[in-house]
């Protein structure tokens, strides 16, 4: 590395350091930004003041201009908050104040049953906005113990907004779809700010009016300031359809929905949704498809609605929208709270998440790694990462310092370049008088400490892509096609992928092998070159996955025929989406063991041996090799290499050591350090 990237690593610009999170602001301000910069913090998320009622938020965004100017006057950057509570959208509650139309909703499904003729009545009951659709079918009985409904021989009732009545003969279904508010049992009784109703993030008019109420009057106040801002911050906003806890029970399951939905389907599917709408409630193996593709539309209408709509506002007036979003962690979070998350995401101007285990060993390395995908697919340089030690808090506080910095260097291997942070310094220490009870997990030592080992990574890391070339299947159609509403919490076998998918990942990651997800999409595209945005494929991963895209299937069978290594893990799909047929190709299921012996056969250039926990990533600077290792133990560990004489490079401490050939190196528990070659 040259002299002028050496000083760069030395000192790190303020723009690779952390960003303090501050949504209200000492009364002693100054002081406490005098402590952010000589804390060595590259800036803040801040916005105006959110004590008292929306008026008062809207009386603060004057002194919020002064802090806009004091912060500049110090060097510090800034993003914008831009809530004034929780989630994103809810504006303090002002956004439904008289447009209970932009509220979130849901449609559920009844269902009625005739083994002989019978008259069947529904009258909408008093928690439900109105009838959506109500049709009969046949049942077929081929046994005297099963009863099959035929979705292909659907006959219309006629409904009125409160209410359905038919005849039905002897083995006949009538379903009947109601719409309410997407509010109990929801995020929106779930979170730490209140217990208020939300908006319907698919809904247009819904997002306009949160732009009308948090956006513009800041803009307008402190002209420029969306401009100045790093980026503008949104905080998980989501469809409120899924139930947050498991020992709740509900008396509906329902479904996003949106005015003009059925039409929407229609025109982006070429079929009418209405025949199979109970397939959306009812999981029989031939509703895969339909379940798949209206979770893809859901997806694509808030990707259109909300964060491309936020984005296209931002950009206009000079900004990026960024923050983020709701159960990173799981497919299964992906599809109850975006429909398509990775569709919403890329829509954003710079992808971002959110950690809330903070402790090393529960932390889950496909949060950063999912979002890390989104990045890569929208050509972004990086992602945000939001750290905010709640889960497992007393565990975390067992040693909070040892446990961040652990995490830290998983967020960053993976693809994180921007840090906002709720891990929060004792500011008293800086000016015990004019400070004081403004307390925190860091000393003035450690956080000085933190900012370098953040801004050391980032300055290494800025611009650099991994050049990995092992690939795990993200499967959007497999959890999408298994997915139906519940009366409360996921069960088990809703998340057998993402059960899979964490098996297989840890095993790998911590065996020292590097991975990306990549989907359906990608693949189908890499058949055409064998590559992944640019990068040779050598293996792919699939976890176990019922449903598969048959397009995406056939596209992995061509890599293995080009030399590409396929594991199927633990067992084979059997359906393929968009036809619902069998899959007839002969495929075979790997162990994980199988999967690590083959990865480490692959391994040529570079090795590193030693720790109970070592994982390693591989990136290219300035003509340079350059290995990320990190020890995710907690005992320091003895590593040899097995490549040329390099450079060892520590982000915690700054120094940059000599390695003679085939040499050992010692990383400290919890820490990464960097190998040039």
């Amino acid at each position: 590395m040259n002299e002028n990237f050496r000083a760069k690593w030395n000192d790190p610009a303020r723009e690779h350091r952390v960003n303090a999170i501050i949504h209200e602001w000492h009364e002693n301000r100054p002081t406490q930004m005098d402590a952010i910069v000589d804390y060595g913090f590259g800036g803040v998320v801040t916005n105006p003041s959110h004590r008292g009622s929306y008026e008062d938020f809207l009386q603060s965004i004057p002194e919020f201009a002064k802090i806009v100017a004091e912060l500049e006057e110090r060097g510090l950057g800034f993003w914008l908050y831009d809530e004034f509570g929780y989630p994103s959208g809810y504006a303090g509650g002002e956004t439904l104040k008289g447009h209970p139309e932009l509220e979130g909703k849901g449609f559920y499904m009844r269902r009625y049953m005739a083994y002989e003729p019978r008259t069947v009545r529904h009258h909408l009951d008093s928690e439900s906005d109105k009838i959506i659709w109500a049709a009969k079918y046949p049942i077929d009985n081929p046994v005297m113990h099963e009863s099959l409904v035929c979705y292909d021989e659907m006959t219309p009732v006629p409904f009125t907004d409160t209410y359905v009545e038919a005849e039905l003969n002897a083995a006949e279904a009538m379903f009947v779809f109601c719409v309410k508010p997407a509010y109990e049992g929801s995020q929106c009784t779930h979170n730490t700010c209140s217990f208020s109703r939300y908006i319907n993030i698919m809904n247009p008019d819904a997002v306009d009016r949160f732009i009308e109420l948090m956006f513009e009057p800041i803009e307008k106040a402190v002209p420029g300031v969306i401009a100045k801002a790093k980026a503008i911050f949104t905080d998980e906003p989501s469809l409120m359809v899924g139930y947050s806890r498991a020992y709740e029970e509900w008396p509906y399951a329902i479904a996003p929905w949106v005015d003009g939905l059925f039409e929407k389907y229609e025109a982006r599917w070429g079929e009418s949704l209405l025949p199979r709408l109970p397939l959306l409630f009812e999981g029989a193996e031939k509703g895969g498809t339909t379940r798949s593709r209206f979770y893809q539309l859901v997806g694509e209408i808030i990707a259109e609605n909300y964060s491309g709509r936020l984005q296209a506002w931002c950009k206009a007036h000079g900004g990026t929208f960024s923050g983020h979003y709701l159960g990173e962690e799981t497919l299964y979070a992906h599809v109850m709270y975006y429909g398509s998350y990775m569709s919403v995401l890329q829509k954003t101007g710079y992808p971002g998440l959110d950690v809330l285990e903070c402790v090393p060993e529960r932390y889950s390395y496909s949060t950063a790694k999912h979002t890390q995908m989104a990045a890569r697919k929208m050509g972004a340089s990086g992602t945000m990462a939001e750290i905010c030690p709640f889960s497992h808090i007393e565990e975390f506080k067992q040693a909070p310092y040892a446990n961040m910095l652990g995490v830290m260097g998983l967020l960053y291997m993976s693809g994180v370049r921007v840090t906002n942070s709720y891990f929060t310094s004792n500011w008293e220490e800086f000016a015990p008088e004019k400070l004081q009870g403004a307390n925190g997990y860091m000393s003035r030592a450690q956080a000085k400490e933190f900012n370098g080992y953040i801004g050391r990574m980032s300055t290494m890391l800025e611009g650099l892509q991994p050049q990995t070339d092992v690939f795990v299947y993200y499967g959007f159609e497999d959890a999408s096609a298994r997915f139906v509403p519940h009366h409360s919490a996921h069960f088990p076998a809703d998340t057998e992928i993402d059960a899979s998918c964490k098996r297989i990942t840890d095993a790998i990651f911590e065996h020292g092998h590097d991975f990306l997800y990549a989907d359906a999409e990608d693949f189908v595209a890499a058949k055409e070159n064998g590559c992944i945005s640019g990068t040779k494929v050598r293996a792919v991963i699939v976890p176990a996955m019922d449903v598969i895209d048959a397009d995406a299937l056939d596209a992995l069978l061509t890599l293995e025929k080009q030399g590409v290594k396929l594991f199927f893990m633990e067992r084979t799909p059997t359906r393929c989406i968009g036809s619902d047929a069998p899959v007839t190709a002969e495929l075979t299921a790997y162990s994980c063991e199988e999967v690590l012996r083959a990865l480490d056969g692959m391994e040529t250039d570079f090795r590193a041996e030693g720790g109970s926990k070592l994982m390693k990533a591989k990136f290219l600077r300035d003509g340079h090799t350059v290995w990320m290792l990190h020890n995710g133990s907690r005992e320091d560990a003895c590593v040899r290499l097995t490549c040329p004489a390099c450079e060892k490079w520590d982000p915690l401490t700054g120094r940059i050591d000599p390695v003679e050939e085939n040499g050992n190196i010692c990383i400290p528990a919890l820490q990464s350090v960097f190998v040039i070659l």
